[in-house]
């Protein structure tokens, strides 16, 4: 594929299937709002403000921070039909001062969707000048698919900007949108929220988005149990009540399928640009034995497209209700045996991650690909 030209670069000419579109390389500084799509990669390398990249991802620069009061006025829908995520920012009220000595404050709105804190997920108004009641009246937008957005979460954030690159934080608002009724008229309407102080939470920065991995999913069953309902309920009685010395018995053998189709905004780790990059499966049965499979390598793509199959012949639907899928992505090294990684996802149950959250996006994914039998389901996992 050839790279293309900075004037298509400029003009959001497309590349492929990819749509390239404007990016403010001094977004910063101008505080203009962020474009609806994501920011323009050529040839594996991210174009942005390395200012903008600092001092959002690491929280370094000249930053300050107020006692936090006040409310924020917004509304979130979902655009179904586009696929798009509109946050719609209203208003602010009895904000704090950025600069209480002097009486000053030109608030402006700052919106990530997490995890993702990188620059190509920052949204923002324009900043009001000398109140602590501003309305903005604008519309954020983010171009995603409603199945991603069970493992996002909204920052809403409001700042002040001061003179030379100066910000203060004057307070937030986190919503987890797994719990959010889109299709819910009345969550649609604008309400009021009390802005927080920043959560301090360490932990998370060792989380850290690393892309997006496209996977699709099959519990292929032989043709004499096609009638078989795989429902949970018979699952856990598979699991519970096997017949003694019949291990197993009337329990078909199944396959299972997982097409790893695709990636994209992968780490960037080598400055000659994009990735060589590959991905590894690993099953782990209830039992700790590992079944492992590996795509080919995809030279220099910023978006690889393996389109490669990993297929795990002779399990049970009562093995994998109790296993994981890992799934990792890695760059191959040229003079080196270490490979680097690139981030990784799971898929599986409770057990296997030692958690008690039931309706984490990873174990009702895994659920859906049990209870549906030899029907493709499509994820699109975020890669930590």
């Amino acid at each position: 594929k050839s790279t293309p030209s900075l004037q298509q670069l400029i003009t959001g000419a497309q590349n492929g299937s990819e749509i390239l579109t404007k990016r403010n390389c001094k977004e910063e500084e101008d505080m203009t709002t962020s474009p609806t799509s994501d920011a323009v990669f050529c040839d594996g390398r991210k174009h942005g403000s390395l200012y903008s990249l600092n001092s959002t991802c690491t929280e370094a620069g000249n930053f300050g921070k107020a006692n936090i009061t006040g409310e924020i006025e917004f509304a979130i829908r979902y655009i179904f039909k586009a696929c798009i995520l509109e946050i719609c920012i209203k208003g602010c009220k009895n904000l704090a001062y950025g600069e209480e000595k002097k009486k000053k404050c030109n608030p402006y709105v700052k919106v990530y969707l997490l995890p993702d804190k990188s620059p190509r997920s920052k949204r923002k108004t324009a900043v009001k000048k000398s109140t602590v009641d501003p309305e903005f009246d604008e519309s954020l937008k983010y171009k995603i698919e409603y199945s991603q957005l069970g493992s996002r979460q909204l920052q809403i954030s409001v700042w002040h900007a001061g003179a030379l690159k100066y910000r203060v934080f004057l307070g937030e608002v986190v919503i987890p949108l797994a719990a959010w009724n889109f299709e819910d008229n009345s969550m649609q309407l604008f309400n009021w929220y009390q802005l927080k102080p920043k959560l301090e939470k360490p932990e998370d920065d060792l989380i850290q988005y690393s892309g997006e991995l496209l996977v699709s999913a099959r519990l292929s069953v032989p043709a004499q149990y096609k009638n078989f309902q795989f429902e949970a309920n018979w699952l856990f009685n598979v699991i519970n009540s096997p017949v003694p010395g019949k291990k197993d018995q009337g329990v078909p053998t199944c396959q299972l399928q997982v097409m790893i189709s695709g990636a994209k905004n992968l780490p960037v780790l080598r400055s000659a640009g994009a990735p060589n990059s590959f991905v590894k499966g690993c099953l782990i049965l209830p039992d700790q034995a590992e079944v492992k499979r590996k795509s080919p390598v995809l030279k220099k793509e910023a978006c690889p497209q393996w389109k490669h199959l990993f297929v795990f012949d002779g399990v049970t639907p009562a093995q994998l209700q109790q296993s994981c899928l890992h799934l990792t992505v890695w760059e191959q090294s040229a003079f080196s045996s270490s490979d680097q990684f690139l981030g990784g996802a799971k898929l599986g149950t409770k057990e296997s991650f030692g958690c008690t959250d039931l309706a984490s996006p990873s174990v009702l994914q895994w659920q859906e690909v049990l209870c549906s039998p030899n029907t493709w389901m499509d994820f699109t996992l975020v890669l930590h």
